[in-house]
């Protein structure tokens, strides 16, 4: 998720964007073994789900059509219960793959954006200072 939202900004100021995923990217939402934590449950907070609308207009309600339930919940983190969630706009309750699988369709329909996958990077080039990266 980290590296195509970062490809989504970087759209906006490059005239060419890579991004090179490991994985194979199922058009479907499925699992993927590159994203070990996607079988569990996962809570889009109200923030994140802004964020994700305003870089791919139409996210949510693609989401909500899908059957991502909408509301308020009681989160489960480092051994125990945060405060509930009451008032305020809620949470969008969807699955990781359903989620990875909207965002990287709305990613691919970029013109200037370009997915690569089954690409394995074991590391990166740099200058002789070790200050500039190079490439892959």
């Amino acid at each position: 998720m980290a590296g195509m939202l970062a490809a989504r900004i970087l759209a906006e100021r490059f005239e060419q964007v890579l991004v090179l995923e490991r994985d194979a990217c199922p058009d479907e939402p499925l699992p993927r073994k590159g994203a070990p934590q996607g079988r569990h449950a996962h809570a889009l907070l109200a923030k994140g789900q802004q964020v994700l609308e305003t870089l791919f207009p139409g996210l949510t309600q693609h989401l909500l059509d899908q059957g991502a339930p909408r509301g308020h919940g009681r989160f489960f983190s480092a051994g125990g219960y945060l405060h509930p969630l009451k008032a305020g706009p809620g949470g969008l309750f969807v699955s990781r793959p359903l989620l990875e699988t909207a965002v990287r369709a709305r990613l691919r329909a970029l013109p200037n954006v370009y997915l690569v996958e089954r690409c394995s990077v074991p590391g990166l080039t740099a200058d002789k200072g070790r200050t500039r990266i190079g490439g892959v």
